[in-house]
């Protein structure tokens, strides 16, 4: 896959959106036909977005994320994935993989949260990096044991 190694294609299984704007918002990814899921937290404003993308619902002005898009096309860029590539004192990194005009794959720093709402209003896969799958959910295992 253009470089990146072992990487996982995931779905968006759920998204938990509370009324208060102010508690953390939850979505889950599982592997695409697997069994492993795990939770991201994220904020109102990109559980809101990510909702709308997901039902197919346009603003009449673009939002930050629609802006986004248009400048990753405007310049002829093509969003062909996301991932999620690291896991570091509770926090995820991700990176958008757009390829360029002259057909390079160029990796651009996100929050994970901004990737997945980006993919899935271009319906581009979503990966997970297997250390960072096997990070999340051999610490879902530890709990169940203990």
């Amino acid at each position: 896959m253009d470089g990146e190694n072992n990487l996982i294609e995931m779905e968006l299984r759920e998204i938990q959106i509370k009324e208060d704007a102010i508690q953390t918002q939850v979505i889950v990814l599982g592997e695409k036909g697997g069994e492993r899921e795990f939770p991201i937290f994220i904020g109102y404003v990109e559980a809101i977005a990510l909702d709308s993308a997901l039902h197919g619902y346009q603003n009449a002005r673009p939002m930050t994320h629609d802006l986004v898009l248009n400048v990753i096309e405007g310049t002829g860029c093509e969003l062909r994935h996301v991932m999620v590539d690291d896991l570091r004192q509770e926090t995820f990194f991700g990176k958008l993989a757009v390829r360029t005009p002259l057909g390079n794959m160029e990796l651009i720093d996100s929050r994970p949260s901004d990737a997945i709402v980006l993919a899935t209003k271009r319906r581009v896969p979503i990966y997970v990096a297997e250390h960072v799958l096997d990070m999340v959910t051999h610490g879902e295992e530890e709990e169940e044991q203990e």
